[in-house]
């Protein structure tokens, strides 16, 4: 059985979402999964990929660390309490570019969105799009965000959630012709499809984050930000302090 998450679970799973409201600079951010989520690949690509396409990276996301790291700490703590109370097939629209590092190291990179009411026309705004299908076993950590929840405040796109660095058994597939009418942000059919069974399970008790992350990775990391959403080539120096501090933002969680 699913343990029930606590107040702060709730209010991160909340707004990782986007059910947000207020206006607190950080939490009434609506797509803040943007930029949560960047920080698990590496190099900047995703950033490119994201802000290529119109989107807005937040850089107060970065401005304090502590409150960024709660969040993070709240998010696996959530995963760790909650599982698949039964088999579920669910489906997602990938950017290539952001499949390709799950097919290479054969696990969730991210905070991962799926939904069990197929593919979902709301993550069409992307450029170049791969088609997963997931098939998420019992008692796989997973999280259902309408019933952990006690208001959902998005029912229509039916998620379940995949924690990071989940193992993926994956089998490349051919689309159907009608997965072929799939289009993505340039009405483009999908480069490519494929089938990921998960794997993963973690029944080991739930361990604290001891370490922080310094200030100077987060500081270049907004410049970096700043570069991109005003479509300008980020410096050099700051993107390499940026992407060493996501690489010390990784090992501390995969750790975890």
């Amino acid at each position: 059985m699913n343990q029930y998450l606590n107040s702060s679970e709730k209010h991160c799973l909340k707004y990782y979402i986007g059910d947000v409201s207020g206006n607190n600079s950080f939490w009434s951010e609506p797509k803040a999964y943007l930029v949560l989520n960047s920080l698990f690949y590496d190099g900047i690509e995703t950033e490119k990929a994201r802000t290529a396409e119109g989107k807005f990276l937040n850089p107060i996301i970065l401005d304090d660390i502590n409150r960024l790291l709660d969040f993070y700490d709240n998010m696996f703590s959530a995963f760790k309490k909650c599982r698949a109370e039964r088999d579920f097939i669910t489906y997602r629209v990938e950017r290539y570019s952001d499949f390709l590092p799950i097919f290479n190291k054969n696990h969730t990179v991210s905070f991962t969105s799926t939904s069990t009411d197929g593919f979902l026309d709301n993550y069409r705004d992307r450029k170049e799009i791969t088609l997963i299908k997931f098939f998420i076993p019992e008692s796989v950590s997973c999280i259902n965000i309408a019933e952990v929840l006690d208001f959902y405040a998005k029912p229509d796109e039916a998620e379940i959630l995949l924690p990071p660095f989940m193992h993926l058994e994956i089998i490349q597939t051919v689309p159907t012709e009608k997965e072929m009418k799939i289009t993505d942000s340039d009405g483009k059919s999908p480069k490519n499809a494929c089938i990921a069974v998960c794997s993963y399970r973690n029944d080991s008790d739930i361990k604290e984050r001891s370490e922080s992350l310094s200030t100077d990775g987060s500081k270049a990391g907004q410049r970096v930000y700043d570069a991109l959403n005003n479509g300008k080539i980020p410096v050099a120096e700051d993107v390499n302090i940026y992407t060493e501090w996501k690489r010390e933002f990784r090992r501390i969680y995969k750790l975890l």
